[in-house]
């Protein structure tokens, strides 16, 4: 019992001093481990952070670099610096966005100050690429000096950032030191508990020393047992070593099959050959640790055999020669021995790497086989590294290559197939095309017929009709008879219409061959008015032999109409021509012949220049009328003010003739847009024929009324009236209404012609109302112009209205409004009526749409005795001066102003208010100055620039 106590309490001494042990081992175990951890929070959270933000600013300088040196050059090769830098820029932004949770600080400085800072930066740069690649050089490098301020803003960030890190670092250094010092607390404690269990182990020493017989007797036992521990030991540790041999094989071997199995997921899913080397290639260098490679086809063509390079990666570029006519060594063997071959040599030049550490390499030429087992092209694959070729790795390279070749020659055939298909498809498109070609003319040759204004026809040389047009079945219903014998239908549709008789007759003998052609006009009747038409026929034959006859129906009913007018015209003009020339040629005989007073001669000459001035008009309204007609015309529209024009026409009427004209209106000034010349024709004829048509009445009225934006000015007579048959025909030409009313009254009928297409070219509406015996108005509708207001604004002379929008939205960068005026007539009533502060700037062309023109503008602008400092930019060059000539040697130039340089021109011009100039386009600076004091402006001083000419003006002498 006494020996069983001593020993539970020895075993007790002994576990509690390896438990005393064991907590000392935690202890510093825990103690390195806190250590060890504050040092990672420096080493893992500081130096990565402090890294990243440096690399912020990088990537921030590499953009900029590169947009600079692409402002610069106008290369797109230097964008790359940019676009690498954008790059790492999102990779350092995500990054950093890691340590935001586990530092607010600097969480706070990226969301308030330095991601701002960089999306601005990163809008700048955009912008700034945006106006390089848009040509719009100078407006990039302007806005350099705003980038530049951006970036040291940034600058500013980075440091407050980088000072932030320091603070984490320096927090983190604090905790190292606090762990180090909680390491020396621990370290010390277990000290303590290692004295206290050296003490308790000198007391189990002492307690031991008296079981020392026990132990001796059981000495040989422990010896034993721990000889065999020992052994067991030195097993197990041979075992572990073993297996990390193992496992770093299987480590490697595992790599080496993941490699595989990725460059074999590559052999395959690609269309083109291209992509299939592209991909392949870097895949299969990888498995096998080789460096480079390139793929040969052998190329066939009719008369000789090359050799061509269709992918390389490794080599240098100019190391290959990428087509060959011969093969030589290596080369030539494989393929004619279809066996790999491998090859060492020195290397030399670029290959042999910016280190010029290369100097041997291995090549291995491997033979491409198509399914014939024929050589069609080998691989190359090449080792810089030579101590890598084992022949271990022969068996592996083997089974890949393989694997290489089946695939290669798999995407070759896809890629013939392909080819194939390609060729196939554009031969069918090329068959559809021919096809839809014929078709095409098919359908063109009927639309051609179908829309023929000739009625068309063709029979077979029997006679049975083969096919009609539309005006053909139109008059004659030939469509319900195609099959049927055309002789048959001719007599039928003469029984119906005997006009038609001769013609079938002609027909029936065209076909029966006693008649060789056939040239015949006839009349009928279709939906009871005259039809006139003329029929001819054709031989249709191929070659020789006689295929039918294509019959061509001609409406000549609007020939008929025309030669009746031109006889009615030829009727009314020579009645017309006739009475003033017998007059004049009256008069004149009798002042030649016969001594008259002076009284008489006076009388007698007045009556030649009544005639003749009645002549006169006759004749300019025959031509103005056949101008209108044909599109020649031209109008310079310009804003008339419609009351004072009918005042001034009215009182030279008055003066002629009895009849008082009374003017009714609401408003002083009613302005239409209109040629001034062609409204007073308008009016002259109205007035006229009022005066004319109205013999027993005493006056006119002239009614002009405003309603909705439309101005209408009704003429009313109180004569003899329109009857309601010539409605119709009133505004045709040469007509006249015929009665017994009438016959006294002079006219050619082109008046209200000439009225009615002057009217509606100013898209305006004229129209009547009459009774007999009552009178007649006739009532002219325009558009009501209203003259805009110049104050405060940019003007705009320009009558190209796309232009204009284009100089205008280029003003929008000086945010001032702008308007566009189309004549110089409406800008000058404008700057008449300036009541305000006035126009701030002009842009004025020269050619306008009124008959004045942008010089009569800066006239009138000059001898304006307020706004007469207005600056004027000329947007486009000036006309050569009139006693200008061309020579060989010398050409007059136009040259606008860019958009770009009219906005520079105009800010400044807007800056500098107190100056008084006009800016042209640059030219012949004597030539300019001629043609300023040809338009009464006197030049101060002339300044030359590249692109245009400053002119600085006297002011007027009616301010000295």
């Amino acid at each position: 019992m006494k020996s069983f106590t001593r020993s539970r309490i020895s075993m007790l001494y002994v576990i509690l001093i390896v438990v005393l042990l064991v907590f000392v081992s935690v202890s510093n175990f825990i103690a390195s481990r806190n250590m060890e951890n504050e040092s990672n929070a420096i080493v893992h959270d500081s130096i990565p952070i402090s890294n990243t933000t440096n690399s912020l600013l990088k990537d921030l300088i590499n953009q900029e670099t590169g947009i600079r040196g692409f402002e610069l050059s106008g290369n797109e090769q230097y964008l790359e610096p940019y676009t690498t830098g954008k790059k790492q820029l999102e990779l350092d932004l995500n990054m950093i966005s890691q340590y935001d949770k586990k530092y607010p600080t600097l969480q706070l400085i990226m969301d308030t100050q330095a991601i701002p800072a960089i999306n601005n930066l990163q809008k700048f740069f955009d912008t700034q690429l945006e106006l390089v690649r848009a040509g719009k050089t100078d407006e990039s490098k302007a806005r350099t000096a705003s980038g530049k301020t951006m970036m040291d803003r940034y600058r500013v960030v980075h440091v407050s950032i980088e000072k932030t890190i320091e603070q984490i670092t320096s927090d983190a250094y604090t905790a190292s030191l606090n762990a180090g010092k909680t390491s020396r607390t621990i370290t010390m404690v277990g000290s303590i508990i290692a004295l206290i269990a050296g003490g308790m182990s000198i007391f189990i020493s002492y307690r031991a020393y008296h079981a020392e017989e026990e132990i001796r007797r059981s000495e040989e036992t422990y010896r034993y047992m721990a000889e065999s521990l020992e052994t067991q030991n030195e097993e197990i540790m041979a075992q572990q070593e073993e297996q990390q041999i193992t496992l770093a094989k299987l480590s490697e071997r595992e790599r080496d099959l993941e490699l595989i199995s990725s460059y074999q997921e590559k052999l395959t899913g690609y269309v083109k050959l291209k992509d299939f080397l592209k991909h392949t290639l870097p895949a299969l260098l990888n498995s096998l640790s080789q460096d480079a490679a390139l793929v040969v086809m052998e190329r066939h063509a009719e008369d000789s055999t090359s050799y061509e390079v269709i992918h390389s990666i490794g080599y240098p570029k100019d190391h290959i020669n990428w087509s060959q006519r011969e093969l030589f060594g290596p080369a030539r063997r494989v393929f004619d021995e279809g066996t790999p071959i491998v090859h060492t040599r020195d290397v030399f030049g670029h290959e042999q790497g910016v280190h010029g550490g290369m100097t041997q390499a291995v090549d291995q030429y491997v033979p491409l086989l198509d399914d014939k087992q024929k050589v069609i092209g080998f691989l190359l694959l090449t080792s810089y590294q030579s101590s890598l070729f084992q022949e271990s790795n022969q068996r592996l390279t083997k089974g890949l290559v393989r694997q290489f070749g089946l695939a290669f020659y798999a995407q070759v055939m896809n890629d013939e197939r392909l080819r194939q298909a390609a060729s196939l498809a554009e031969l069918n498109d090329q068959l559809i095309t021919e096809k839809q070609l014929i078709e095409g003319q098919r359908d063109l040759i009927q639309n051609i017929l179908e829309s023929a204004h000739e009625g068309m026809m063709m029979c077979d040389s029997q006679g049975t009709i083969l096919f009609s047009n539309h005006r053909m079945n139109r008059y004659f219903s030939l469509n319900e008879r195609i099959g049927e014998n055309l002789v048959d239908s001719s007599h039928e549709i003469a029984a119906d219409s005997p006009s038609f008789i001769g013609v079938a007759s002609s027909i029936e003998a065209l076909i029966d061959g006693s008649l060789s052609n056939l040239t015949q006009r006839f009349s009928f009747e279709f939906e009871d008015q005259i039809q006139h038409a003329e029929l001819y026929a054709t031989v249709v034959s191929e070659d020789t032999e006689q295929q039918g006859y294509l019959f061509v129906f001609r409406d000549r009913t609007e020939e008929e109409r025309i030669d009746e007018m031109k006889n009615e015209f030829i009727s009314i003009v020579s009645h017309e021509l006739r009475t003033p020339l017998a007059s004049v040629l009256g008069f004149i005989e009798i002042l030649l012949h016969r001594d008259l007073s002076q009284e008489k001669q006076k009388k007698y000459m007045e009556t030649i220049y009544k005639e003749a001035h009645r002549l006169s008009n006759l004749i300019n309204d025959f031509l103005d009328l056949q101008r209108m007609e044909s599109g020649r015309q031209l109008y310079h529209f310009s804003p008339v003010n419609l009351l004072p024009t009918l005042q001034e026409i009215t009182e030279q009427w008055q003066d002629k003739h009895s009849h008082r004209i009374h003017i009714h209106q609401q408003e002083t000034e009613l302005y239409v847009r209109a040629d001034a010349d062609r409204i007073r024709q308008v009016f002259d004829n109205l007035i006229s024929n009022a005066i004319k048509y109205s013999p027993g009445a005493d006056h006119i009225d002239i009614h002009l009324t405003v309603d909705q934006g439309k101005i209408t000015i009704a003429i009313q007579d109180y004569g003899l009236g329109i009857p309601e048959e010539a409605r119709d025909q009133m505004f045709s030409k040469f007509f006249r209404v015929d009665n017994s009313d009438r016959r006294q009254i002079g006219g050619t009928g082109l008046g209200l012609a000439i009225v009615k297409e002057i009217v509606e070219g100013h898209n305006g509406h004229i129209s009547y109302t009459s009774e007999m015996g009552q009178g007649t108005t006739f009532r002219i509708e325009f558009d009501l112009y209203e003259i805009s207001n110049m104050d405060g604004q940019i003007v705009i002379f320009e009558d190209d209205d796309n232009l204009a929008k284009l100089i205008q939205v280029a003003l929008n960068k000086l945010g001032l409004p702008s308007m566009q005026l189309r004549s110089a007539e409406e800008g000058i009533i404008a700057l008449n009526r300036c009541k305000g502060e006035g126009p701030i700037l002009f842009i004025v062309d020269i050619h306008l749409e009124g008959a004045k023109t942008g010089w009569d503008f800066i006239a009138d602008l000059y001898r304006h005795p307020v706004h007469y400092q207005t600056p004027v930019i000329v947007s486009t060059a000036l006309d050569p001066p009139h006693d200008y000539h061309e020579k060989e040697i010398e050409k007059y130039l136009k040259k606008p102003f860019t958009m770009e340089r009219l906005v520079q021109v105009a800010k400044r011009l807007l800056d500098n208010k107190q100056s008084n100039a006009y800016v042209f386009p640059a030219q012949n600076k004597e030539k300019l100055s001629t043609t300023l004091q040809r338009n009464g402006i006197d030049v101060l001083e002339m300044k030359e620039s590249m692109d245009m000419i400053e002119v600085e003006i006297k002011k007027p002498q009616s301010d000295a």
